[in-house]
């Protein structure tokens, strides 16, 4: 294979360096104006007071907001119990409302969850009388027609349980179903603050029988810009619900990608609209380009971290640099100091992560069906 040839031509773990949120979270390179531990710090200190934290991440396409929300996932989760569930907002119409997106929500957290964590709650439970468990449901749950949906569930089979889900997921359900369910309508033509409810109903049954908090991260959310005026008072009533500081059962990170904050799209209301008052000045979190400062040490880091620790890399250097009229150096390799100078003077107006990382990897894949031993100033382009 062409690509394994170009990982060991190089001595590295994989043929490019590009970075994917999700199974790179651990890493993260350096960068002056985003500080992981002070972020992880204030996310801490929401969910250990009980008021589960509400952000929401901006800046420019590219600019790392979704490894970002990875990260801050993966650190998070290894010092309180949480429940992360990632969801991408899907494309949407111009006719679209909520109901989408919860679409996207509940898909995420996957039918076998979901289910199971209501079973959880019956067996947590554990009264057998119906008249006895569906008060201490609506106790638990604040929702009558949710509490006869989920004590269906005593004894359901596979088709009963996969009847529930299609109600809860808020897809069409034929009315001989609904009403083995308890209900007399679905949640199709719900309103969102309902939807969002519901939402929040799953944070707090899972704070009950797991002792975690729930937390999803709502990412793409920049999509929002194409629907139309009217559908989108759906998205800022569910928004208004699941980011009101009162909202205390499920947290909510929210990635946008902007230019500038009073560009987002018009479903959040602007800075001092009702979505973004509830969430606070103070917690729109801007994920900027890389600062030209912080080049060096970013394009260090992916290297060191796509690197084959098995390679002997001075060896290397030792034994191509004679041959060479370009500067090569330990941290930099397979670049050469020229090569690394080069890439940043081609990014002066676009220095984000992905960005960078695009470029490296162009060159890496032209050297290499080139048959160059390193990287040079000329094949940066």
């Amino acid at each position: 294979m062409v690509n394994e040839g170009l990982a060991k031509w190089f001595g590295l773990k994989r043929p490019n360096f590009i970075l994917n949120p999700k199974d790179d979270a651990e890493f993260y390179a350096r960068r002056t104006r985003v500080e992981i531990p002070s972020l992880v710090e204030s996310l801490q200190t929401d969910l250990v007071t009980e008021l589960p934290p509400k952000r929401l991440f901006w800046g420019p396409y590219g600019g790392g907001k979704t490894h970002t929300l990875f990260k801050l996932s993966v650190q998070l989760g290894e010092i309180i119990p949480i429940h992360p569930t990632y969801v991408e907002c899907p494309n949407l119409s111009k006719k679209a409302t909520f109901l989408h997106l919860y679409h996207g929500i509940m898909t995420s957290m996957g039918q076998e969850f979901v289910v199971r964590l209501f079973e959880e709650l019956l067996e947590d439970i554990h009264l057998v009388k119906r008249e006895e468990l569906l008060r201490e449901l609506e106790k638990t749950l604040s929702n009558e027609e949710l509490s006869r949906a989920v004590a269906s569930l005593i004894g359901a089979d596979s088709s009963k349980k996969l009847t529930f889900w299609r109600y809860i997921s808020g897809v069409t359900v034929s009315r001989g179903d609904l009403e083995g369910l308890g209900q007399t309508q679905g949640l199709t033509e719900a309103q969102p603050a309902k939807l969002a409810q519901l939402v929040i109903i799953l944070g707090k049954v899972l704070k009950k029988v797991k002792n975690q908090t729930l937390v999803f991260v709502l990412d793409e959310l920049d999509r929002l810009v194409w629907v139309s005026e009217e559908t989108g008072s759906t998205f800022e009533d569910a928004f208004r619900k699941l980011v009101d500081p009162n909202q205390r059962d499920v947290a909510i990170l929210m990635g946008v990608s902007v230019e500038r904050i009073d560009r987002l799209p018009d479903v959040f209301g602007g800075e001092h609209g009702p979505v973004l008052s509830r969430i606070g000045t103070n917690n729109l979190i801007e994920i900027p380009e890389i600062d030209p400062n912080d080049a060096d040490t970013f394009i260090k880091e992916v290297i060191n971290y796509v690197r084959d620790p098995s390679v002997d890399i001075s060896q290397r250097i030792k034994k191509i640099e004679p041959e060479l009229s370009e500067k090569l150096k330990l941290d930099f390799f397979p670049f050469t100091e020229e090569a690394i100078e080069a890439l940043k003077g081609t990014l002066r107006n676009i220095m984000t992560p992905r960005e960078i990382e695009q470029r490296m990897t162009q060159a890496a894949g032209k050297s290499y069906l080139m048959k160059k031993p390193v990287i040079t100033r000329e094949m940066i382009g």
